[in-house]
């Protein structure tokens, strides 16, 4: 910003708003931050009252961005997870498309997070988001707003599949860990197991999964895009339908809700939550979705119970067909 020399209130207006038009181009919002700073600056050091300074702000466009952004499809994001690098990278696409968790959150969590899930077989993995994240990234966990999402099957397929192999080449994971782990190589192998991605790796492994997919805005797609595809996923047509209560949307998001609204709606029942999850369409083809559908009935006929929707499904299909468990998997594909 240029010397200012300006003997009154009216010449050091038209100063400090030809200084702002300068900045408007590049940033509305710089600007208008601009103004408020030098505002503040001369109203302490004497002008205030009738010497106050009227100075002009500049509108914002609400979908105003100085980044581009392209948000995948769902299928581009299948193509993307598909043509990623490793299977760190594999797991870290469809989670964050599953989830919606923002870049820092993702990079902060811990393997303790979703150990017991994993053990217990779990389809759709909870994952939880909590203040106390902060402590690995400290802009995880945005607000300090707790809440809960979860994974869609192939992203807990691609979790087990990446924490199999890490296992393989670390010896062991251990709780405090990050889940998904640093594979920068100027760092030294013992160490990259136990530090978390920078937010730079991640945007970094995002564009690169988006160019091999073959995307053509592939320089426009950031981890924060597939938060928004996930966003869309909630928004649409369930497997059944129906459409997913707005609450439940928005929970799933991190957001608070409106007014009162947040006092009064009950998070804590998990189990109930997972099969509100399990009815949103993420299913590559229709017989997939169907077959969620079915699962989802299942679950739903024996909620609040131990048993478990898809021993249900089993089992029925062993006496209908009068097949053997093993030649199930043999037809199914499963080792």
């Amino acid at each position: 910003m240029q010397r200012m020399l300006c003997n009154t209130a009216s010449q050091l207006m038209k100063a400090i708003q030809c200084y702002a038009d300068s900045l408007r181009d590049n940033s509305p919002r710089y600007a208008n931050l601009a103004i408020t700073i030098l505002k503040v600056f001369f109203t302490v050091n004497g002008f205030k009252r009738a010497k106050a300074l009227e100075l002009e702000t500049y509108h914002v466009p609400r979908r105003f961005r100085i980044t581009p952004e392209y948000i995948p499809t769902k299928s581009e994001i299948y193509r993307m997870a598909d043509s990623a690098c490793s299977l760190r990278d594999r797991a870290i696409i469809l989670t964050l498309f599953s989830t919606g968790l923002r870049n820092s959150t993702l990079r902060a969590l811990r393997y303790q997070d979703i150990a017991e899930e994993l053990k217990s077989g779990r389809t759709n993995l909870m994952i939880p988001i909590y203040p106390e994240m902060k402590e690995v990234v400290p802009t995880a966990c945005k607000g300090g707003i707790p809440y809960y999402t979860f994974t869609c099957d192939e992203a807990t397929e691609a979790i087990r599949l990446y924490l199999k192999e890490r296992e393989e080449k670390y010896g062991g994971i251990e709780d405090s860990e990050p889940l998904f782990c640093s594979e920068y190589n100027q760092i030294p192998k013992y160490l990259r197991s136990k530090k978390p991605l920078t937010a730079r790796e991640l945007q970094i492994l995002v564009k690169e999964a988006a160019r091999r997919a073959g995307i053509g805005q592939w320089k426009a797609v950031h981890p924060h895009c597939l938060r928004k595809a996930f966003e869309t996923i909630l928004h649409s047509t369930l497997i059944d339908g129906g459409n997913l209560d707005v609450k439940i949307q928005e929970f799933f998001m991190g957001h608070i809700l409106p007014g009162s609204q947040d006092n009064y709606f009950d998070s804590s029942k998990v189990e109930y939550m997972r099969i509100q999850y399990s009815r949103l369409k993420f299913g590559r083809t229709v017989i997939e979705n169907k077959f969620k559908v079915l699962k989802a009935a299942v679950a739903r006929a024996f909620e609040d119970t131990e048993i478990d929707p898809e021993k249900v499904i089993e089992e029925y299909v062993l006496s209908k067909y009068n097949l053997t468990p093993k030649v199930l998997r043999q037809i199914s594909g499963v080792n």
